[in-house]
């Protein structure tokens, strides 16, 4: 291990004490896991307390060094770190995806290094494919642009809006990659809501969207900092858009971000201080009320309504009239 090495495994390892002492000295304005800790104060299923600030901070501090490293690594030596400090959890499931002849659409929250996640699950796969970024370019990202470089990707970067819309979707048509975050979008007036811990989220209909039209697999993809200088990067169960067709489009689109979220989630409350998304989280989200007490015979009642207003039913389903007569 060189100097540099060195010195930022020293710094890495130091992030958790680093954390515990700092953390009651810092000013709310400078402390990104106090303020999550607020804006999550009134939630009845999110993370709190002075614990989780501590890990909030410590995990955004390790990954902004894992990217700082990463960033200054020749491309010789980015490749030895992706091949000697990156474990994988979930590959083997995956790799059907990859392997096949469809085109694949890595989806990830903003959650952990999440750009150094994408080079290192690239480089995972199978066979070489053009990988494809979709984000606001008019937002200059030439740190991403040169961590693909580096890495050996061979990176295309497309227009965000409907012309990116369009290029993607030729792009997938021609069986590449193409990396989204479906958790972040610019107008809410676009968006539709999923469950998400609890409450109902707004999440771009794009990933769904471009998925269902050119028939991609959709693998969720995670990348957490580890404990020493190096990542863990796990793959969720990839999602068959053809499993989601046959339903008009908004259903279809409504399903597989359902199931997308519903990856998101559990793989999130694995490790929540490492998802960036929580300070906003209640300004893009509306709480879901619990239930309340039904009477017992409450659900005959609604199915009984529901068949006299819709008489076909009892055509389609005839066990239904022992039931409501």
């Amino acid at each position: 291990m060189n100097a540099r090495a060195s010195l930022y495994a020293v710094a890495y390892r130091a992030v958790d004490l680093a954390a515990r002492w700092l953390s009651p000295l810092m000013p709310e304005r400078a402390h990104i896991g106090l303020r999550t800790c607020k804006a999550l104060h009134d939630l009845r299923d999110a993370p709190s307390g002075p614990y989780f600030a501590r890990a909030v901070l410590a995990a955004r501090w390790r990954s902004a060094l894992l990217l700082r490293y990463v960033l200054q690594l020749s491309r010789a030596e980015l490749r030895a770190f992706l091949a000697d400090r990156v474990t994988y959890e979930g590959a083997v499931f995956a790799q059907y995806a990859f392997n096949s002849s469809r085109p694949v659409i890595l989806a990830a929250p903003h959650f952990g290094a999440a750009p150094v996640g994408f080079v290192a699950a690239v480089q995972r796969m199978a066979g070489h494919r053009v990988l494809n970024l979709f984000y606001d370019t008019t937002r200059p990202a030439p740190r991403l642009e040169a961590l693909f470089a580096r890495g050996g990707v061979d990176a295309t970067t497309l227009l965000s809006g409907f012309p990116g819309v369009l290029a993607a979707m030729r792009a997938l048509s021609r069986n590449e990659y193409l990396v989204m975050m479906p958790d972040a979008f610019d107008d809410i007036t676009y968006t539709l809501a999923v469950p998400f811990f609890g409450r109902m989220l707004r999440v771009a209909p794009g990933t769904a969207f471009l998925a269902l039209r050119t028939g991609a697999w959709v693998v969720p993809v995670f990348a957490v900092p580890t404990r020493t200088l190096g990542l863990h990067v796990t793959f969720g169960r990839p999602l068959d858009s053809h499993r989601f067709g046959g339903m008009d489009d908004a259903q279809s689109i409504f399903m597989l971000n359902r199931a997308l979220f519903a990856s998101f989630e559990r793989e999130i409350r694995r490790a929540p201080e490492h998802w960036h998304n929580w300070e906003r989280f209640p300004r893009v989200s509306t709480c879901v009320e619990p239930p309340g007490r039904l009477e017992d015979d409450a659900p005959l009642r609604l199915l009984r309504d529901r068949c006299d207003a819709s008489p076909h039913l009892l055509q389609d389903v005839p066990e239904l009239e022992l039931l409501v007569k």
